[in-house]
């Protein structure tokens, strides 16, 4: 009886460390705001992904003011203040990256096969130049529609993470 009992807690133990390599699902898991120059703020979201029976499609381009139930191939964002109201002063350049080995570039997008999960950073430079700047105005890289395909032998699903959930892709706050 003891035995099984221990083959029981072995196993699911094994089973609760190897669930999030071979189901990551998504999820953030750093943020950064650093300020380049007087006029430059790059802004970093890393998000993991993966799911253990379904091959996964994620957007390379990113589009600035793209809201979530939008209907868009690209990953969204809004630069916000402190309140999280959009500031559209400025100017912005975005991709996603990852250097993971498991994932390929297929059809213009990031693709990654079934059971494997990877890291994928956005990284957004925004350019506002002294002119152009509002006093003690704080910048934060908002991701607003995140995007995603799901295949498995069976469906093609089309899907994009909910506000609730983008409401953690959020930089720090970050002035000039």
């Amino acid at each position: 009886m003891k035995i099984n009992k221990m083959k029981l807690f072995i196993s699911t133990f094994a089973f609760a460390l190897l669930l999030p390599n071979i189901s990551q699902a998504y999820f953030t898991t750093d943020q950064t705001a650093t300020r380049i120059n007087n006029e430059t703020i790059m802004f970093t979201v890393t998000y993991k992904f993966g799911f253990a029976t379904r091959e996964l499609y994620i957007p390379i381009g990113a589009v600035r003011g793209t809201e979530a139930t939008d209907d868009s191939p690209y990953i969204g964002y809004k630069i916000v203040d402190k309140e999280k109201e959009p500031i559209l002063e400025g100017k912005t350049t975005s991709l996603a990256f990852t250097t993971d080995k498991d994932v390929i570039i297929k059809d213009n997008q990031y693709y990654l096969p079934a059971g494997k999960g990877a890291k994928f950073t956005l990284v957004t430079f925004l350019k506002v130049p002294v002119a152009e700047q509002t006093a003690n105005q704080d910048y934060s890289l908002l991701v607003s529609r995140l995007p995603f395909t799901m295949i498995d032998s069976k469906n093609t699903i089309v899907a994009h993470l909910n506000p609730s959930e983008l409401q953690y892709y959020l930089t720090p706050a970050i002035g000039f």
